[in-house]
C-alpha cells in the first residue's frame, strides 16, 4: 500500500502594520515503511522535571502529533544527550503541532511551573 498518511499544513500572519503573509495549504501524502503500523496515543502527565515521552510498541518513530492540554502553562519537548535536557519545541497552553521525529532518539518533555497533560499520537515510520 502507499500514501497511508496525509498531512495538511498552512500558515497565515496578519498583525497590524507588519507585513502579512500566507503559506498556502499543502497536503503531503506519506507512505509508511511498515505494513501494519503501530501507534502510541493518549495522554501523558508531564511534570516540571524532564521525562521521557512514553513510546512503546513502535519499531521506528515516525510522525507525531502533540498538544498541550493545559489552560495556563507551557510544555517543552526536546532531547537529553549526556544528561543535559535541550528543549527544541515549546507548546503554549492549548497549542499543538505535527512533526516527524528522529527515529533513534528518546524524546523528552518538561512542563513549566506546574504539571501539564500532553496529548500525543506517534505512529510507526
Amino acid at each position: 500500500m502507499a500514501n497511508e498518511l496525509k498531512i495538511t499544513t498552512s500558515m497565515k500572519l496578519a498583525n497590524g502594520d507588519l507585513d502579512s503573509f500566507t503559506v498556502a495549504s499543502r497536503t503531503q501524502s506519506i507512505t509508511q515503511n511498515t505494513a501494519a503500523p503501530a501507534r502510541v496515543d493518549g495522554t501523558q502527565t508531564i511534570g516540571t522535571t524532564e521525562e521521557a515521552i512514553v513510546v512503546t510498541d513502535l519499531t521506528t518513530n515516525g510522525w507525531a502529533y502533540f498538544r498541550n492540554r493545559d489552560a495556563t502553562n507551557y510544555v517543552t519537548i526536546g532531547v537529553k544527550p549526556a544528561a543535559t535536557y535541550y528543549p527544541v519545541l515549546r507548546l503554549k497552553a492549548n497549542e499543538g503541532c505535527v512533526v516527524r521525529l528522529e527515529p533513534a532518539i528518546t524524546h523528552y518533555a518538561k512542563a513549566d511551573t506546574a504539571a501539564v497533560i500532553l496529548e500525543r499520537l506517534i505512529i510507526d515510520d
